[in-house]
């Protein structure tokens, strides 16, 4: 994360960088922002409105939000394509592909505990 990106953070989340995980949960751990990266992760490039249909449950609002957020991370980039209609691609980053092995395990923890 770079130094601008870390002073945006409030300065009760910037306390928890003592601690390795509190850095890697205020990075990723929003409610929407792990399944994101999990879904440009997995089809990549991906466009808004695939996002969209892969997770349906969140408002148009918050998926803008939290694309910005990665994107300000330095966990996916951001690419538009001077057509029109305007088509904007996301993929992930060296940073965002880093984190490819650890939601593959957390997605196969889930699979695993989620079924009765």
């Amino acid at each position: 994360m770079a130094d601008s990106s870390l002073r945006r953070l409030p300065a009760r989340t910037r306390r928890d960088f003592d601690c390795s995980i509190g850095f890697g949960m205020a990075v990723i751990g929003s409610k929407w922002r792990a399944i994101i990266l999990w879904h440009i992760l997995k089809d990549t490039p991906i466009r808004y409105s695939q996002l969209k249909q892969h997770i349906d449950a969140i408002s148009h609002k918050i998926l803008a939000q939290e694309l910005k957020q990665l994107e300000a991370d330095c966990l996916i980039t951001r690419t538009v394509y001077p057509v029109i209609p305007p088509k904007v691609e996301y993929s992930p980053t060296e940073k965002g592909l880093a984190l490819q092995p650890m939601l593959t395990s957390l997605c196969a923890w889930g699979k695993k505990y989620r079924q009765p």
